[in-house]
């Protein structure tokens, strides 16, 4: 006599949704009690507040529009690395009609593009802040920004010199000479050949 298998139907995934945020505290601690008993991310958190402690990254930036009215007002980003906030101060020109003020208060933004909030790496210079409707091309940074970018170079990748010089050599291969690079380099940075050049001209220069 043969055994009777019984079927067995297969487990049934269960799945819970995610409460909507009451506004009580921060979108991400109120998801830590959503997804852990004992919020261990949390521990982590802390360990990343006390090694990014202090850390402020200062941009100039401006509005990207078709109103040219508009492209001529001048911001500044204040990025708090410790808790990923943003705060973003309006520097008025004089008899321009406005007034020196904060534009947005210190809070976390999302990318309206990604839908994820934003953090340290998306901020460098000739990176695009997209909030609410708005587009900010950043610019310029000061000097903390940048040594801080420097010694983050895993994080900021341009800002590690050895990729930086990869990155030229390999454009180099091009040629059939390294005279030749370098004539076409130069011809690029100083096309008037004045004798001196601004950094915005080596910029320039190396981008094309």
């Amino acid at each position: 006599m043969k055994p009777i298998k019984r079927k067995t139907n297969p487990p049934r995934k269960v799945l819970h949704n995610i409460p909507p945020h009451n506004h009580f505290g921060s979108e991400e601690d109120s998801l830590l009690t959503v997804f852990y008993l004992r919020p261990e991310a949390a521990v982590r958190r802390v360990v990343d507040y006390f090694k990014k402690d202090k850390h402020v990254l200062r941009f100039n930036a401006y509005l990207s529009s078709s109103n040219e009215a508009e492209t001529e007002r001048k911001f500044v980003f204040n990025f708090w690395v410790t808790d990923n906030t943003l705060q973003i101060y309006e520097e008025a020109k004089k008899n321009s009609g406005r007034t020196s003020a904060k534009f947005m208060e210190k809070r976390k933004v999302k990318n309206a593009i990604t839908g994820k909030y934003y953090n340290e790496k998306d901020f460098y210079v000739g990176a695009s802040i997209y909030i609410n409707k708005y587009i900010f091309n950043l610019y310029e940074c000061d000097d903390k920004t940048m040594n801080y970018m420097i010694d983050n170079s895993d994080i900021f990748r341009d800002s590690d010199i050895v990729r930086i010089i990869e990155r030229i050599r390999k454009e180099a291969y091009r040629f059939k000479s390294f005279n030749e690079f370098l004539t076409d380099i130069i011809s690029k940075i100083d096309p008037s050949n004045k004798g001196n050049v601004s950094k915005e001209e080596i910029l320039d220069g190396l981008a094309k």
